[in-house]
């Protein structure tokens, strides 16, 4: 009888202990919503960041390269060929006061213009040198590994280039080895102008330095909406925002891949706007300590005294968080998102810009407010999972974000995606324990082939992605941009989608299957709604093996991806030519 009463006391006694150890921890997690990055004032810092440098143990000058642009450069040139060199190193720098190992591109930029004569520079940044470019130029890029144990490969991200130069490691080119260089040509389509970047991919140096800005220019006259607004405007600048961490990203991963994480995602220590940022040392963690010295300021020029109007292009570079942008004291006007120029509908010019998710790039108009009496940027990171987010949700829906603003009429053929044939339906789906995810469910190595369409070479592709967890997720997809159809999150349920299952326009947990195509958007980067999915369509008019991918470097780095083939021929069952290396062994 003793030894009963004492399981009935000594049982629930160890069933509340477990509970209070994972509260403690729980509770002792930063909370994301807490941080508020710095808030930055061009009066108060120098106005040329050719002038500052990062203080580090090893290389005290390191440099950033500058966020201004010079469209006038290029928007009046015919397209030619630049030739650059770079060389990545890794040193200790203290992007925002805390002393890490991060990677730096060491460069000589040869640049030739029938314009200018050829111009040489030789500096190491971070984050990488941009590019300027103009649509059709060619870049011979000859990149060259000069660490000691770290391969990778270089993506362009958002350009329709050649799938052999897209740099994925394993799938398009293999990893460039230490000691070994690879020359990327990069041909950039006529059609194509607006905001890119570039970054690695492979395994997580992303979250350790390896990016840089990519700009394209639309030749003078070309009639690109966005892209005309430079002659009206009195500068141009590139904002490289995102969240950042003290430790190594090999560390933060295997502690998120670990129980202990409990799922949660590893929570950002700072945040870096054009590599810079500003860290309060005594907010450090004793369980990570940290090399710091303390940054009172940052050096970014802003808005200059007598200019009216600016053209900003922003970045998210970073791995886990959306960002909410908000200028102060100046009107904003967006026109364009990844890249494709928007019509403003209305003349509201708020200030919030809404939530920019990782490798999602918008351009803005900023108008000096007659109210104006300080210029300055501010941004905050919020993780992607809030319920509060509910404009990030809207902000894939037509008419329904970021200083009210419509997409650009589609002007490509549109077919109905419910004129699907029920059987292969069926047959091209794959997922595991997802409400119809079909009979590909365990596949090791999710694909999706894409047959070319008779002599035309092309065809145009539904996919729908289903998102079973609590977090919304941004998809990228390699080499293509697509249209978002529809977007959908479930306040109950799964919130899956099925073509074939009447929808109950009376439920808010039912997604609707009728689309205005005519006004669905085109991107190259789409936030999946929590327990919820998105119908996106593509024209598969780009041969090879693409990635389609989270991009929370976390989710990416776990498995969150797949691959789709465009160019099999299922009448011949052979594959179209991508020049990549899908299929073959790199050697590691």
């Amino acid at each position: 009888m003793k030894k009963r009463s004492y399981s009935i006391f000594l049982y629930p006694l160890t069933v509340c202990a477990l509970i209070l150890v994972v509260f403690w921890q729980q509770t002792n997690t930063p909370d994301p919503l807490h941080f508020i990055s710095p808030k930055i004032s061009p009066a108060a810092y120098p106005a040329n960041p050719a002038n500052q440098s990062h203080q580090t143990n090893t290389n005290p000058d390191a440099l950033r390269p500058s966020i201004q642009l010079h469209p006038e450069d290029h928007i009046h040139r015919a397209p030619t060929t630049q030739h650059l060199d770079w060389t990545v190193t890794a040193e200790g720098i203290r992007p925002d006061g805390v002393l890490k190992r991060v990677y730096l591109i060491n460069g000589a930029f040869l640049l030739f213009l029938y314009l200018t004569p050829p111009t040489l520079t030789t500096t190491g940044l971070f984050p990488g040198p941009t590019i300027e470019a103009l649509s059709g130029d060619n870049l011979i890029i000859n990149v060259t590994n000069a660490l000691q144990d770290v391969p990778f490969t270089i993506h362009w991200h958002g350009l329709h280039i050649a799938n052999s130069m897209d740099g994925v490691a394993g799938v398009t080119q293999c990893a460039i080895p230490p000691g070994s260089s690879f020359i990327y040509n990069v041909s950039i389509p006529s059609d194509q102008s607006g905001t890119f970047w570039y970054h690695a991919h492979t395994g997580l140096a992303r979250a350790d330095g390896l990016y840089g800005g990519l700009v394209v220019h639309a030749p003078s006259g070309a009639g690109v909406a966005s892209e005309g607004i430079h002659d009206a405007s009195d500068g141009d600048m590139l904002l490289l925002i995102g969240d950042w961490y003290h430790q190594p990203a090999e560390e933060v991963m295997e502690w998120y891949m670990q129980p202990a994480s409990f799922g949660n995602e590893p929570v950002p220590d700072s945040l870096l706007i054009n590599g810079a940022g500003i860290f309060n040392c005594s907010m450090a963690v004793p369980a990570r300590p940290v090399d710091c010295v303390d940054h009172h300021s940052m050096s970014l020029p802003y808005l200059h005294p007598g200019d009216d109007t600016y053209r900003v292009r922003i970045v998210n570079t970073g791995s886990l968080t959306g960002l909410t942008i908000t200028f102060d004291n100046m009107d904003v006007t967006l026109i364009a998102v990844d890249s494709i120029a928007v019509d403003p509908l209305d003349a509201a010019h708020p200030s919030s810009l809404g939530v920019l998710y990782p490798g999602q790039r918008m351009d803005v108009l900023l108008r000096r407010s007659t109210s104006a009496s300080t210029d300055g940027v501010s941004a905050s990171a919020l993780r992607i999972d809030l319920d509060e987010e509910y404009l990030a949700i809207r902000h894939n829906a037509p008419y329904g974000f970021f200083n009210g603003t419509s997409w650009l009429p589609q002007r490509e053929p549109r077919v109905p995606v419910a004129a699907l044939d029920r059987k292969l339906w069926d047959e091209n789906q794959f997922g595991v324990g997802v409400p119809y995810s079909g009979s590909g469910a365990g596949d090791d190595s999710p694909s999706a082939e894409v047959e070319r369409d008779g002599d035309s070479g092309e065809q145009w592709v539904d996919l729908v992605v289903n998102n079973l967890d609590d977090g919304g997720h941004p998809f990228h997809l390699h080499g293509h941009h697509f249209y978002i159809l529809s977007t959908h999150e479930s306040r109950t349920g799964w919130g899956s989608f099925n073509p074939f299952t009447p929808s109950d326009s009376t439920s808010p947990s039912t997604p609707k299957q009728q689309y205005d195509l005519s006004k669905a958007m085109l991107r190259d980067t789409v936030y999946i709604p929590r327990r919820g999915h998105a119908v996106l369509r593509f024209k598969a008019n780009n041969p090879g093996v693409w990635m389609f991918h989270c991009h929370i470097l976390w989710h990416l780095g776990s498995g969150m991806g797949m691959l789709v083939d465009v160019g099999y021929d299922r009448r011949n069952n052979t594959l179209g030519d991508n020049g990549g290396v899908s299929g073959e062994v790199c050697v590691v």
